[in-house]
C-alpha cells in the first residue's frame, strides 16, 4: 500500500457518540517491537485472529479508545506456536 493511500484511511469511526480506533488507527498507537516503529496491521490481524478484543461493524474491526483492556490481554496472551509446544512437551513427557 503507497503511503499516499495508507495517509487517506480513517483512524477512528464514531458509533452513537462513541469514538473508536480502527485498524490503522490502532497500529499507530501500539509500539512495535523495536525502538521508533509501529503495530503492523498483518501482526494486529494475527492478534484479532487469537482473540483480542474487538468487534467488527460494517465490515469495519473498531478498538476501544481505553487501551488497558488490549494491553492486558496482550501481556496474558499465549501465542499459538508457545501452545502447541506446550502441548508436544505434554505428550512427550506425559504431564
Amino acid at each position: 500500500m503507497t503511503r499516499a493511500k495508507r495517509a487517506k484511511m480513517p483512524l477512528e469511526k464514531e458509533l452513537g457518540g462513541v469514538e473508536y480506533y480502527t485498524l490503522w488507527g490502532l497500529c499507530e498507537q501500539v509500539p512495535g517491537r523495536t525502538a521508533g516503529s509501529r503495530l503492523s496491521p498483518n501482526q494486529l490481524l494475527k492478534y484479532v485472529k487469537e482473540g483480542c478484543p474487538c468487534f467488527e461493524h460494517a465490515g469495519m474491526l473498531l478498538f476501544e479508545k481505553d487501551l488497558t483492556g488490549f494491553y492486558s490481554w496482550l501481556r496474558q496472551r499465549k501465542p499459538l506456536r508457545q501452545i502447541k509446544a506446550q502441548e508436544r512437551l505434554r505428550r512427550i513427557y506425559g504431564r
